[in-house]
């Protein structure tokens, strides 16, 4: 009598080419973040290593995650099931074992809901290059709720066997620079970091492990090791110039994200220093990583100078942020940071505010797009107005309505991250989340906030100071008029839309329309201040609009600003594109009157100037004195795009002749070949400003 053997499902899914899949079924009855991190540990033991060139770090070129089809691991989702390929290879699988063993599957994340929401962060590198993962290992074990010191010490084991697979793959190769990355490794991030070379292997294998998101406050972390050995001559300039070329080369290749740099040290003492120039001077023409310079009252000229040559490259980095009005945002919107951890602000993704290894950001948690709103309160309340004073009262209701509903919307999604989607490497390398025994995604970091974006801001400005002139002014045209104007896109109507453009723009220091600028955002930004997340601490609005301007205007009709329906919104929390007019004086005292620290998410400031202000020394130093400027009147960021008009209208002719063209585009630099038409024209658009 013979007997058949059945084999487990997640055998089955194993042989097939999809371990994580296979872990995340056979663990199925374990809790989710234990259940995780067998899955992200099967990925470790299995997952294909990236090649390895000569280059000076390792893992380089892509990242290490995205090779399996069913599940892929990301820093921002966590797991993401590929539910259409999943239904694919079940339609399409050629043996009933495999076909059972997809169903399987497929029932075993039947109950996760998709969740809104993106979540940058940064890990806590600095910490982890001082202690070592063994000295996380050894936290972990003293950990007293069972279910979650497995899933950490699993973890961490997985890390390990990821670990061993590279050193053993390096010195497969027989390359010395391979055997020197190798012999690094065999220390670090396990054993503290002892040189700054270590601390670099270290770095950098850790922002691969976790998904290449952000680098956090690098040059902080790294000065100790850099200071230490150019002391004794263990390391030049030159080989920190070339190691950090390479990590950053490594942070574009793979899309990732924000660096933070100079501001406050840790004692609060000015915090530049010799490895912030070598950042700078490695950023120079390239497109990331979104390097962000703190720049404070004394930050030391070098440093001012060295940003400029950089930005005089003409890729929009670095961007600017004034230290001292950080500071007092971060206070003033009460969110618990402690005065130690306050020198620790640093930036995720395009520039949103978090505390570097310590926190749990909902960065963007959602986009309010204050234009759509606006055109909806427009139509529904203008022709019952008798007054300007009461139209505003009907549109901050629906503002503050809209916003609540939001808030809802991202709490719940939160609340649901927490139930379903935990995220193991930032539950063991972001603080205090293994010391809270409480999971990322469940409130386990020292500081939890959501950051949500506003789009279209200066295109209602512009809109409001176009109402209040022609229709209650001037009353040169009634409610009806306009309305029925925007509904038809101004068709047959260009004269009124030449003449809604004439009225007062945003952006050139009068007062008829920044007043109402200040007005709504005031309201806007408080509203979502006064909410509280889920997970705690506040709503801090923002406007990164990287290169979804065009997205979200696209959902908006026509504008009683001209703007006509479906075209692109403003690009930044600055002018619309084109219309700062009246000099960059005037466009930075406009936006300095904005409550920038009621917003402290980050609002996106794009300025263009030609390249002979970085070129003269005499316009050089009237520039740093307009920045100084801007600073002075607590406007809190600026970024420089230096590109002349003639390289941007032929590369909107040729793109494809013009592929290495960077630009500064909402939050962060992009080629221009990658953006659509539209944002190529509106990066066109943008004043060119000479003094």
């Amino acid at each position: 009598m013979s007997v058949t053997q059945t084999i487990p499902s997640w055998q089955v899914l194993d042989e097939i080419g999809e371990p994580m899949a296979a872990a995340f079924l056979a663990h199925a009855a374990d809790p989710p973040l234990l259940r995780f991190c067998h899955a992200l540990k099967r990925y470790h033991e299995t997952c294909p290593l990236p090649a390895y060139g000569g280059e000076s770090l390792y893992p380089c070129s892509g990242a290490i995650y995205g090779a399996q089809e069913l599940i892929q691991f990301h820093y921002s989702a966590s797991m993401c099931f590929n539910r259409a390929a999943l239904q694919r290879r079940i339609d399409e699988a050629d043996r009933p074992d495999v076909a059972a063993a997809l169903r399987d599957f497929q029932a075993s994340i039947e109950g996760y809901p998709g969740v809104g929401g993106y979540t940058h962060s940064i890990i806590h590198y600095g910490r982890i290059l001082r202690e070592g993962l063994d000295a996380y290992r050894t936290r972990a074990e003293a950990v007293t709720d069972r279910d979650f010191r497995e899933a950490m010490l699993v973890l961490l084991d997985g890390i390990a066997v990821l670990h061993g697979r590279m050193v053993a793959h390096l010195r497969a190769t027989d390359d010395p620079t391979a055997e020197r990355i190798a012999d690094a490794l065999d220390r670090v991030p396990f054993a503290p970091a002892t040189t700054f070379y270590e601390a670099m292997v270290a770095t950098n294998f850790l922002f691969y492990l976790d998904g290449c998101d952000d680098l956090g406050r690098f040059d902080q972390d790294l000065w100790p090791y850099y200071r230490d050995d150019l002391a004794v001559g263990r390391v030049t300039p030159d080989e920190a110039l070339h190691w950090v070329g390479q990590l950053f080369a490594n942070v574009d290749t793979t899309f990732s994200w924000n660096c933070a740099i100079g501001g406050t040290a840790a004692d609060g003492a000015q915090g530049s220093n010799a490895l912030t120039l070598v950042c700078l001077q490695a950023a120079k023409g390239r497109r990331r990583p979104n390097l962000a310079l703190r720049l404070r009252r004394d930050t030391p000229e070098e440093i001012w100078d060295q940003a400029l040559d950089t930005i005089s490259g003409g890729t929009g980095i670095p961007a600017l942020y004034n230290e001292e009005e950080y500071v007092r945002a971060i206070r003033h919107a009460d969110l618990g940071v402690a005065e130690e951890d306050l020198p620790h602000f640093a930036f995720g993704g395009c520039t949103e505010l978090m505390i570097h290894g310590r926190s749990n950001v909902g960065s963007l948690d959602d986009t309010f797009n204050l234009a759509l709103s606006f055109e909806q309160s427009l139509h529904r309340h203008l022709p019952a107005c008798a007054t300007f004073e009461q139209f505003m009262v009907r549109l901050k209701e629906d503002l503050t309505a809209d916003i609540i509903a939001m808030c809802d919307r991202v709490s719940a999604n939160q609340k649901s991250k927490s139930l379903w989607q935990p995220q193991p490497l930032r539950t063991l390398l972001i603080d205090d989340c293994i010391d809270n025994e409480m999971e990322f995604n469940a409130g386990g970091a020292r500081y939890n906030w959501s950051v949500i974006c506003i789009a279209g801001l200066a295109n209602t400005y512009d809109s409001l100071a176009a109402v209040k002139r022609l229709v209650y002014d001037e009353r040169a045209v009634t409610a009806e008029e306009l309305l029925g104007a925007l509904r038809d896109n101004f068709a047959g109507q260009e004269e009124l839309r030449q003449r809604l453009q004439r009225c007062p723009h945003y952006g050139n220091d009068d007062p008829y329309v920044d007043d109402l600028a200040v007005a709504v955002s005031t309201h806007v930004f408080s509203e979502f201040m006064g909410q509280t997340p889920w997970r705690g601490g506040r709503f801090l609005a923002s406007c990164l609009m990287f290169v979804t301007y065009g997205m979200f205007g696209a959902q908006v009709g026509a504008t009683p600003d001209g703007r006509l329906a479906q075209t692109p919104v403003a690009d930044s929390a600055g002018a619309v594109q084109g219309r700062d007019t009246s000099g960059p004086t005037a466009l930075l005292r406009s936006v300095a009157k904005v409550p920038h620290f009621l917003a402290p998410g980050t609002l996106v400031i794009n300025i263009r100037f030609t390249r002979r202000l970085f070129d003269d020394p005499a316009m050089r130093q009237q520039l740093k004195a307009l920045i100084r400027t801007y600073f002075e009147l607590r406007g809190m960021q600026l970024q420089i795009n230096v590109v002349d008009q003639r390289v941007l209208q032929a590369a909107l002719d040729d793109p494809d002749a013009h592929r290495d063209l960077i630009v500064r585009v909402g939050g962060y630099s992009e080629y221009f070949h990658l953006l659509s038409r539209d944002l190529q024209v509106s990066i066109l658009e943008r004043v060119e400003h000479e003094s």
